[in-house]
């Protein structure tokens, strides 16, 4: 099937590549074609195409197995062990910072028009679908206790509030969550769409005392620091998971930490560490049905995770310089 491009998000991963810190070209190519958070219009399908036509709103996913492994040979290619995979915009093939793209229609998602407005969205989501669904899975071995329900919510702590933990504490709350986010601003639209969302929000700026320990359940990190991944840790409760989807910088330095202290409770208290990167098909037909709900549970306030959108041409703008208070920022390639 051939897409047009719509729009795409710049995100932090696009970022490192041009700053030159991973990235790679297709194989013979010095040059790679980035964007991977895309949002474009269905052109024209091949003959045997049928569930997609002409004018629909789509969105690609990312990574394309290695077709080797079990996981690619299934369609779990987020759990590729290989390592053999490509990813589009990324590693290995060209992206959607482009006019048009040619594409199978089974890596490919049909997006509601009523959701155009933050379908563009749907990519860094389904990174958020995939880590909750990786916590849920070791928070399932607490269940069932019959006769015994728990006393209250299960307790979220999201840390960062860009587009990934913005996301996380949209999804946590339409699940029943309490939900704390922490970041190093205050007053922002960051910790606005928090409140609106019905979580609560903590500047970390001057220190983490107002953080409470061994309070969370689960703990979704989306910051990208070494520094805050341990911080986190004596955050959770007992039977607790910390979720990590930031990448630290591999050169980013040594941090002092309690190690033995850190090691003791992990074990004495039943909690598991667990990374998250990437998502398949199915984390991506789980954010539309999410991106609905949100529709239905605050209306528009999603909307304001894209915050600036910018004709093509801005390209190196984005990529360049870090826009202050947007939480995602978009390149839109045509109407």
């Amino acid at each position: 099937m051939l897409v047009r491009i719509r729009e795409c998000g710049v995100c932090g991963t696009d970022r490192d590549i041009v700053a030159g810190k991973y990235g790679r070209a297709p194989d013979g190519r010095t040059d790679l074609i980035l964007g991977h958070e895309n949002l474009g219009v269905v052109e024209r399908t091949g003959e045997s195409v049928s569930e997609f036509h002409p004018g629909d709103l789509v969105v690609a996913t990312v990574r394309r197995g290695c077709g080797i492994c079990r996981f690619c040979l299934s369609a779990r290619s987020d759990f590729c062990s290989s390592g053999r995979f490509t990813e589009r915009g990324i590693g290995g093939a060209d992206g959607y910072f482009a006019d048009e793209y040619v594409e199978r229609p089974d890596y490919v998602v049909v997006v509601p028009p009523e959701l155009s407005a933050v379908a563009v969205l749907l990519e860094p989501l389904s990174v958020v679908e995939k880590a909750l669904e990786e916590g849920r899975l070791v928070l399932s071995r607490r269940e069932p206790t019959p006769g015994y329900p728990p006393a209250g919510p299960p307790k979220a702590l999201v840390a960062g509030t860009g587009a990934i933990g913005l996301l996380a504490v949209a999804c946590l709350r339409i699940r029943g969550w309490d939900v704390t986010a922490v970041d190093r601003h205050d007053a922002t639209p960051a910790a606005a769409l928090v409140a609106r969302l019905g979580g609560s929000h903590l500047n970390v700026t001057a220190g983490w005392e107002g953080v409470p320990l061994g309070a969370f359940d689960l703990v979704l990190e989306a910051t990208g620091s070494a520094d805050i991944d341990v911080r986190l840790l004596p955050t959770l409760g007992p039977n607790g998971v910390l979720v990590l989807t930031g990448i630290p910088p591999a050169d980013g330095g040594t941090v002092p930490v309690p190690l033995g202290s850190l090691l003791r409770d992990l074990v004495l208290k039943n909690q598991a560490v667990v990374g998250s990167v990437n998502a398949n098909r199915t984390y991506f037909e789980q954010g539309v049905q999410d991106l609905l709900a949100f529709r239905r549970s605050y209306g528009d306030a999603i909307d304001h995770l894209v915050a600036e959108r910018r004709p093509v041409e801005e390209f190196s703008r984005l990529l360049l310089d870090r826009p202050s208070g947007a939480p995602k920022s978009a390149l839109v390639f045509s109407a």
